[in-house]
């Protein structure tokens, strides 16, 4: 049954999270541009603090989602859930209380020090400390939601709702029914109201919590021995997935993160396929690892790296032949931009066809062999970065803060699939996977050499819809994504009443 509903809420999710991008797209581009045209700074503290709660928040969920999905087989069959769910909630209450709370009531200065805040950002610390606690309610809850698949209004919420919200605080800002001083702490309501939504999702659909412990000791051992590593190991690539802003904030000053902002929200897109479908492959992964189905394993597994090459790959496509006409497009401000789109673009593919090596590696009993592979390549990304971005170094800017986290991702994910072999001896990319690459880059190096002169939005409809219909051509003549080419033939049926 589970698979049944997999089809109709990845695509749920994946409507909730294009339509977050559009009204993202007109925030990010056109909207607060212009609120924040005085003053950028501002614009650029809300983008950092922001940075900052998706590196804590993380870590404060202490691996919540992943443990959801590990051991609810196990308190399933002895009927103890909520119990489960007491102990994964525990370790996010006393860490923010002890490790995020404390520190900004106590030392605030030295806190800001740390977070890097100067003048009058300094007192963002207060925000940026309960930005963090909220956001790793948001991923405990979401997790436990993905947990009992129940994804779309969760994907909904912390996607398409809070992008609306942010829109409003930004078209509130610009019309000065909200003042520059107003509009962190607003920002941080709304990052609750979020967190009330997941909320009442999960009640309504039976989270509950008790005052009873883990009888087995062994059992509750393994559970904090799983979220301590797995947090150990995600939060440095949840380090590594923001380091890039941090830097520039660092070495370039806040008002150049908003350009940054700008390029990694365009390049961003290619990454919907991926947001849509993880919060339901980890459960999928998870139950497939604890009926030790080897088969059902390895089809999400060739299912995922080729669908979510072949969709990514197809979105990153339209956008990089469209760069010309974006460029056309973006205030002047934050013209030039091309190089860093496809850059970051490049990063999301390699993340997004990777996703399935992540989750088994996160969901088997080799997570821990994770754990050194990204903080080495946080170790690297740092260096990189030092290098690469300032004057005195190679003088890259945002497209040295950029190729630095390739650099590090694409190590990563090399790094992981060799895991994947010497313990499975099984290699997830295959022919297929070049000749996914061979359709997507061929077409798309050729439209990107046509430069016509016009209206920049017929010619960003023109060139996305070649793209496109070779793709589909492609897909449908070649069979290079059979599950994708299934699961759209069934809605497409479903459409015209076709049984």
């Amino acid at each position: 049954m589970a698979r049944l509903r997999v089809p109709a809420q990845a695509l749920r999710n994946f409507l909730s999270i294009l339509l977050g991008f559009a009204l993202g797209g007109i925030n990010n581009l056109f909207v607060l541009p212009w609120a924040f045209e005085d003053d950028l700074g501002s614009w650029g503290l809300v983008r950092i603090a922001a940075a900052w709660a998706m590196i804590f928040g993380p870590l404060l969920a202490f691996g919540a989602p992943s443990a959801f999905n590990r051991f609810k087989g196990t308190f399933t069959t002895e009927g103890k859930l909520p119990e489960l769910y007491t102990t994964l909630l525990a370790p996010p209450l006393v860490l923010f209380l002890g490790l995020v709370a404390l520190p900004a009531l106590v030392i605030p200065e030295s806190v800001a020090d740390v977070l890097g805040l100067e003048g009058e950002n300094r007192k963002a610390v207060w925000p940026i400390a309960l930005l963090s606690g909220i956001t790793g309610l948001q991923i405990y809850f979401s997790g436990f939601l993905s947990s009992r698949l129940k994804t779309s209004l969760a994907t909904f919420a912390r996607e398409t709702f809070f992008k609306f919200g942010y829109l409003a605080l930004a078209v509130a800002l610009g019309l000065g029914w909200l003042g520059q001083a107003a509009f962190l702490p607003a920002f941080v309501g709304l990052y609750l109201v979020v967190l009330t939504l997941l909320i009442a999702q999960s009640l309504a659909n039976r989270f509950t919590i008790t005052p009873k412990r883990i009888q087995n000791r062994t059992l509750s051992r393994e559970i904090r021995k799983y979220g301590g590593t797995l947090i150990i190991g995600s939060s440095a690539w949840m380090i590594l997935g923001q380091i890039d802003i941090i830097m520039i904030g660092r070495c370039m000053g806040l008002e150049h993160v908003p350009a940054y902002t700008i390029a990694a929200f365009i390049a961003a897109v290619a990454q919907v396929p991926y947001r849509s479908f993880t919060r339901l492959l980890q459960p999928l992964i998870a139950s497939a690892l604890h009926a030790k189905d080897e088969r059902e394993t390895w089809r999400l597994m060739g299912m995922t790296h080729r669908s979510m090459l072949l969709i990514s790959g197809w979105i990153l496509a339209c956008i990089w032949v469209c760069i010309p006409e974006l460029d056309q497009l973006l205030p002047a401000a934050f013209k030039g931009l091309g190089t860093v789109i496809a850059v970051v673009g490049l990063i999301k593919v390699l993340q997004s066809a990777s996703m399935g090596s992540s989750m088994l590696l996160g969901q088997s009993d080799h997570y821990q062999k994770t754990v050194w592979i990204n903080w080495m390549m946080v170790i690297l990304a740092i260096p990189l970065n030092l290098w690469f971005i300032p004057d005195s170094g190679l003088g890259l800017g945002l497209v040295g803060a950029a190729l630095a986290t390739l650099i590090a991702v694409g190590l990563a994910v090399t790094l992981r699939q060799i895991i994947v072999w010497k313990v499975w001896r099984v290699f997830v990319p295959d022919l297929g996977t070049l000749r996914i690459l061979l359709v997507i880059v061929a077409p798309a190096i050729l439209i990107n050499l046509w430069h016509p002169v016009g209206i920049a939005m017929g010619f960003i409809l023109l060139k996305s819809s070649l793209v496109t219909a070779w793709l589909t051509f492609a897909t449908m003549r070649l069979n290079l994504a059979p599950e994708v080419v299934n699961i759209a033939t069934e809605r497409l049926n479903k459409m015209r009443g076709i049984k």
